[in-house]
């Protein structure tokens, strides 16, 4: 997973369009309602003026280890241009465990690795590797929630005004 200077996941996007930077504005905002259905409850803050919109909010995934992801987008909009940044992420088991995400998953994912490598029993060694493929498995699946939702805001933010 991508991460910051603090260790924690974080998945961002830059996209110039020619479009105003309202038009932007109310795109994103077509696309919280799209995506997640009720707006109010999907968005934190929002700053028209200043073509902010927060959305704190949960996604589904299909992982072994999480059942949803809980983030923060922030969604800037320009004159011809947007930003999007999605932190603050967490995974949430079926067990409603609650697993920051960030340095540790990718940490653990080289442990792993590691012990691939150096195990010497065969079906010890099977256990580990299964483990290892489990783990970057639903590091890839946090990647493409993430992913999957920066491109169906960029598919949304493209639309003139009035589409």
């Amino acid at each position: 997973m991508p991460l910051d200077e603090q260790k924690n996941a974080v998945y961002s996007d830059v996209a110039s369009l020619e479009q105003t930077k309202n038009v932007l504005f109310e795109n994103a905002q077509k696309w919280v309602v799209k995506s997640f259905g009720n707006y109010e409850n999907a968005v934190d803050s929002q700053d028209k003026a200043s073509g902010k919109l927060v959305i704190k909010t949960y996604a589904p995934i299909t992982s072994a280890a999480y059942e949803y992801l809980r983030f923060t987008m922030t969604i800037r909009c320009e004159e011809n241009k947007y930003q999007v940044v999605v932190n603050d992420l967490e995974g949430i088991a079926k067990s409603q465990r609650i697993t920051r995400l960030g340095k540790r998953q990718n940490d653990a994912i080289l442990e792993k690795a590691v012990l691939v490598k150096t195990e010497s029993s065969r079906r010890k060694k099977a256990v580990v590797e299964n483990e290892l493929e489990e783990m970057k498995a639903d590091n890839e699946r946090v990647s493409q929630t993430i992913y999957s939702l920066m491109a169906s805001l960029k598919q949304i933010m493209i639309e003139k005004a009035g589409e």
